[in-house]
């Protein structure tokens, strides 16, 4: 019987990262306590919240299947290096880009 290889733990990070951006993103927009800093986002948002949905979820799962791909085939220990610089790039901006277009959601 053929083991089916795990994901990454940084990859399972990443992708929950990615939902509670998401997630949070929907909530905030449509209570009117945010905007989306992304245009490309902003624009797919204005179409509609399952456009949004279905782009987020397109890129982010992408992005996990070619580092697995990567990890599996070529370089392991660059796909670790390269997930947690993107793990920890996506929190930076999200935090960033949150705060400096949303500042008076937190001091008024």
């Amino acid at each position: 019987m053929t083991q089916v290889p795990r994901i990454m733990r940084i990859h399972l990070v990443l992708l929950a990262v990615g939902v509670t951006d998401m997630l949070t993103t929907l909530y905030w927009v449509y209570t009117g306590s945010a905007i989306e800093f992304n245009p490309i986002m902003a624009a797919v948002l204005r179409v509609s919240p399952w456009a949004f949905v279905a782009v987020k979820m397109s890129t982010l799962l992408a992005y996990v299947g070619v580092m697995e791909w990567y990890r599996r085939r070529r370089c392991p220990a660059l796909a670790t290096i390269v997930g947690r610089i993107t793990v920890l790039s996506y929190l930076g901006l999200y935090a960033t880009s949150f705060s400096f277009i949303n500042y008076s959601v937190f001091f008024g």
